[in-house]
């Protein structure tokens, strides 16, 4: 062929490029992504190498995957394609709900979880588990709000409901004719929400649909929830153990659990794979809420621990300061423990300390070492010079009278004088310093009430003169320290 009949290299280029649109991968459908910068690719988006962070696209102009933050991606192309891969309303992952603190008969506490859906003047509507239960207002010690999973709070069949309510609302779908991208999404959103039976019918009607482009997909999603609904009496059980774990109740979960290989030997890979995902979210949750609990009732046993300590008879401060040091943290892991095997038996001292350390931090505390601050900062004020007294004129009636100082108490003398609480309060902060077992923030200080922070006092002599002398509350500390912890 001569250099005349040859093809142009601008013509095999075209016809390469026209290739790689339309041939590279059969069954592929090529897409146009704009981006915020203006720039647009042309390619076949991989759902199943993206995820929530990244669009991933083999781009068939470089023929080179590439990776795009979602950010930069027009909003009109991610609502699409997360539309079309049933990725949108990802509300399953979390809602805000309520933990409702309710006080049982003998003084015993259990957390709600849901969503309040009404009240009234007796009683909180909890949604729950697929049902609306009632809580006394009088029983309810806390409400916080929380994150939380819409599986714990509406059954599979009522989140798809709310789903469908969802799709109707938005402007060119048509629930009574929809086309195959609400079947794909009906039956994605179903399959994660655990109806089966839904998304089975969703994923036959886009399996059926030759020019539906996920209708592959859609095939092998369909053999996966057909394998679960095989698997009917192990998918019943799985979600007794996912509605045990919504209440808290983590003994009924770890038995379910550990008796579910013997109740369902013959359970299918997809019913495997969700009782991992299960066993994970039970290792996760019970951390979460035992560390909760720890944060929340940890300070607390201290507290009591301490009061009951400083009330002995004949204690003194030096016992109760190496007490701090040798039993208080032990004792009071024991009683939290003791404490959270309310909730679950198999809690130990150990694990107890392990969720305390592990716990959020936030929202400061306090303690105060009160007057007694003198003990673990020494004064700068130091005691004034005495003067020697002015010698009175003769005959005027003999020695001037010796004029008694006062003195401020000693560590010892401040700890037999000291309230029950001023103690409790002392010990606290010195324990929160100095054991370890807290975040401390900047001390606060407080001007001592009594010399108001001159750590003086002064008074008049009969001869027309003034003694000073070190404050008898704070020895000259001058002020007040309060730690702060959490």
């Amino acid at each position: 062929m001569n250099a005349s009949n040859r093809p142009s290299l601008g013509l095999v280029t075209v016809l390469v490029l026209l290739a790689l649109l339309f041939f590279v991968d059969a069954g592929a459908v090529a897409d146009v992504i704009h981006l915020r910068t203006g720039e647009t690719v042309k390619g076949r988006p991989l759902r199943d190498r993206s995820d929530k962070d990244v669009l991933v696209m083999e781009d068939y102009l470089s023929g080179a995957v590439r990776s795009l933050a979602w950010a930069v991606v027009e909003e009109a192309d991610k609502l699409r394609l997360q539309r079309e891969w049933g990725w949108m309303n990802r509300a399953l992952e979390a809602v805000k709900g309520h933990r409702l603190v309710q006080q049982l008969a003998g003084g015993a506490t259990q957390d709600v979880r849901g969503i309040i859906v009404k009240e009234d003047d007796v009683n909180y509507h909890v949604q729950l588990g697929g049902r609306v239960v009632k809580v006394r207002k009088d029983q309810v010690l806390e409400r916080v709000d929380e994150d939380m999973d819409p599986r714990d709070i509406w059954s599979p069949e009522q989140l798809v409901e709310r789903f469908r309510a969802e799709l109707a609302k938005e402007e060119g779908v048509d629930l009574d004719n929809p086309d195959g991208h609400v079947h794909w999404r009906i039956a994605e959103y179903a399959r994660q929400a655990g109806d089966f039976a839904t998304a089975k019918t969703h994923y036959e009607a886009c399996a059926s649909d030759e020019t539906y482009q996920n209708a592959t997909v859609a095939k092998q999603r369909l053999a996966d929830v057909e394998a679960i609904l095989r698997d009917a009496a192990a998918l019943r059980s799985l979600r007794d153990i996912r509605m045990a774990l919504s209440l808290k109740s983590f003994e009924k979960v770890r038995e379910g659990i550990e008796g579910f290989g013997e109740k369902h030997p013959d359970a299918g890979e997809q019913i495997q794979q969700r009782l991992e995902k299960t066993k994970a979210d039970f290792v996760k949750r019970r951390a979460e809420f035992f560390q909760l609990e720890a944060k929340i009732n940890f300070p607390k046993i201290v507290l009591k621990e301490i009061k009951t300590k400083v009330q002995e008879k004949e204690i003194g401060l030096s016992d109760v300061t190496a007490w701090t040091r040798r039993e208080l943290p032990d004792g009071a892991f024991e009683a939290l423990a003791v404490r959270l095997q309310r909730r679950d038996e198999a809690v130990t001292p150990e694990e107890a300390r392990a969720f305390w350390e592990n716990r959020r931090k936030s929202g400061w505390r306090m303690a105060s070492y009160g007057a007694g601050t003198f003990i673990v900062e020494p004064p700068k004020i130091k005691p004034p010079k005495r003067r020697a007294p002015r010698k009175r004129r003769s005959g005027s009636g003999g020695a001037a009278p010796q004029v008694k100082i006062p003195k401020p108490p000693t560590r010892d003398q401040w700890w037999a004088a000291a309230a029950t609480k001023e103690r409790q309060q002392w010990v606290m902060a010195f324990f929160v310093e100095n054991s370890g077992l807290f975040e401390l923030g900047k001390p606060k200080y407080s001007l001592c009430p009594k010399c108001n922070g001159a750590g003086l006092e002064s008074k008049a002599l009969q001869t027309g003169g003034t003694m000073s002398y070190l404050c008898t509350r704070c020895g000259g500390a001058q002020r007040d320290k309060r730690v702060r912890f959490r």
